[in-house]
């Protein structure tokens, strides 16, 4: 059969489009219009081509900040207990019951790119675009063979962080083993999720035996050895969860009887593999001087910024670089729109800043919810960088998340009150909206440290191992307070929190603060299958500002109904293939529900 579909959807011609100039990573990482088309012979005549070639590859990274061109989509978060959608399209059509295999929208992930080509690209395109450097990179005469097996190595991780993903998404999918042409003949199958994770793993492993730990300041953004094996971490964590790892499918279907979308059996060993890649990438960052770490230098607030905005401090294993430069009109465009307003579920999960847990029901937090009487904050202090919340410091005066204030919302405010439509708004990455984060390097961070501690303390957990200290002296416990005491909160021992199902809920729910719209819940939920964290009464706070300039407080219902959520089906733990692709009959396989 002739590659007619989706997956070789680029394969139609050997043209690579590439910029004149010579591409260096840092500030001006991949911020350049795509204009000059080179054929094969000339990309891979010399370094600088040869390097742009790569920057493609890395251009498909994904972005998940709202921005035009992204397909419209809003932040995954709008899709659990965190996030809210309050204009129509992106993921208006789960909100509407309306998503189909065979819509071609409302869908988190795409395949191929669509839109504004320059802003969001899909695995496909990134696994061709990688593939192609790898089976060609030999021919450029200007660079050593070291410097050869380096950037294939990158170009593999590329690769592999894309089955991951796909992977999070649909389950197994087919392999693309190299650049296929016009003219191959082939059916294309799904791989099962024991061989897609095989797949990954080998990837990263090759990778990981070339590429450096760590890059300099100017190089950052590049694949490393520790994207490797953080790589590896996430990968075998969310494959020894339930939706994956257990008796029973979650879903019955032709999918599930192929172990597309599950292993076909439960065992313990995967979380052990879990637990055995997170060490694994502490003994060779130990190796290492542990270049990688949280940032924490005393300041919890600005620390935490730092550890998510800025660029080479140690927190970020992997990341995407959409834009030079962070911009309001580039990377953030669609936030003021009211796409990715949080829930007044998710403020109302950051805790009390001596960990109890926030109660509007308790007069003490009623009274000052979010400031004391001196003006300190009374949370956990990520809440702040997170949310917009009324009274926070803001462009150097008091944040008026209050109806009619500037940040507030009334029936005649501006689009751009849409963001706090719920009462908070989206602040991370946005920040003040000024000088602190305009004209700045911009990055997108798709895996952090704190990610790999927290999956660590999870998969001793699951192992019955909570209580045990392993080698690094680190028990469970120890792991999830690096997190929670760089942002000043106390630490949890097994006094505060009693027995396996209580930590597995505490370390979802400091992953959920720590993560806040870095697309960490949407995988969270469906990788242990807890629809009952979206079944719940979403609210909004509407904060009105008296005479005498005190503040009330009364809760509202969501303005949008969550149709999918009101018709829940489990199909929505995966998401849909293209029905159009399934009609080709090339070898897929819908995933069960869909």
């Amino acid at each position: 059969m002739k590659m007619n579909s989706i997956i070789i959807a680029f394969t139609a011609t050997a043209i690579f489009f590439v910029g004149c100039d010579d591409l260096k990573f840092g500030n001006s990482f991949l911020d350049k219009p795509l204009g000059t088309d080179n054929t094969i012979d000339t990309v891979f005549s010399n370094r600088k081509y040869a390097e742009q070639a790569l920057a493609e590859a890395y251009h498909s990274l994904p972005d998940y900040l709202p921005q035009d061109g992204r397909l419209g989509w809003s932040t995954l978060e709008t899709l659990t207990d965190l996030g809210d959608n309050v204009k129509d399209g992106s993921s208006g059509g789960y909100y509407t019951g309306q998503v189909t295999s065979s819509s071609g929208t409302g869908l988190p992930i795409r395949l191929t790119p669509g839109g504004d080509e320059s802003a969001y690209t899909g695995p496909i395109y990134g696994i061709r675009k990688a593939w192609i450097f790898i089976e060609n990179i030999d021919r450029v005469i200007d660079m050593t063979i070291e410097e050869k097996n380096i950037r294939k190595a990158e170009a593999k991780m590329i690769i592999a962080y894309h089955y991951a993903q796909m992977l999070r998404y649909y389950g197994g999918m087919p392999w693309i083993g190299h650049a296929y042409k016009p003219d191959d003949d082939f059916l294309f199958e799904r791989m099962s999720v024991a061989e897609t994770v095989d797949k990954i793993l080998q990837l990263t492993g090759e990778a990981a035996q070339v590429l450096p730990w760590n890059t300099s300041a100017a190089d950052a953004g590049r694949m490393t050895a520790a994207a490797a094996l953080g790589l590896n971490a996430r990968v075998l964590l969310f494959v020894a969860s339930p939706l994956f790892n257990s008796a029973q499918p979650f879903l019955s279907g032709e999918a599930s009887s192929a172990h597309y979308t599950w292993y076909g059996d439960y065992q313990v060993s995967r979380w052990q593999a879990a637990l055995d890649a997170g060490l694994n990438f502490l003994r060779e960052n130990n190796k290492n001087g542990n270049f990688y770490h949280l940032v924490n230098t005393g300041n919890p607030r600005e620390d935490f910024v730092s550890g998510y905005f800025n660029r080479h401090t140690g927190e970020t294993l992997i990341s995407s670089h959409r834009w030079a430069l962070c911009t309001s009109e580039k990377a953030i465009q669609q936030i003021k729109f009211g796409i990715s307003n949080p829930t007044g579920n998710y403020a109302d999960m950051f805790e009390w800043r001596d960990g109890a847990p926030f109660d509007w029901n308790n007069p003490i937090h009623k009274a000052n919810p979010f400031f004391d009487q001196d003006g300190k904050p009374t949370r956990d202090i990520r809440m702040y960088e997170t949310l917009m919340v009324n009274g926070d410091k803001f462009q150097g005066r008091p944040l008026e998340g209050y109806t009619g204030g500037r940040e507030g919302w009334n029936s005649i405010a501006p689009n751009f009150q849409k963001n706090a439509y719920n009462g908070y708004g989206m602040r991370k990455f946005q920040r003040d909206l000024a000088s602190e984060r305009n004209g700045k390097p911009y990055q997108c961070p798709l895996l952090r440290m704190p990610e790999l501690y927290l999956s660590i303390a999870e998969a001793m957990n699951e192992l019955g191992k909570a209580a045990v200290k392993d080698e690094f002296g680190r028990d469970a416990y120890d792991y999830v307070n690096l997190v929670r005491n760089r942002a000043g909160m106390p630490s949890l021992d097994q006094s505060i929190v009693v027995g396996q199902e209580h930590l597995r809920e505490a370390i979802l729910h400091e992953r959920a603060i720590e993560f806040g719209f870095e697309e960490v819940r949407f995988f969270d939920i469906n990788r242990w299958k807890r629809y009952d964290l979206l079944n719940v009464n979403y609210h909004r706070l509407e904060t009105t500002k008296t005479v005498s300039g005190e503040f009330t407080y009364e809760f509202k219902p969501l303005s949008r109904s969550r149709t999918w959520i009101e018709r829940w089906e489990d199909k929505y733990y995966l998401v849909p293939l293209p029905q159009a692709e399934i009609n080709k009959k090339y070898g897929l396989v819908q995933n069960p529900g869909w």
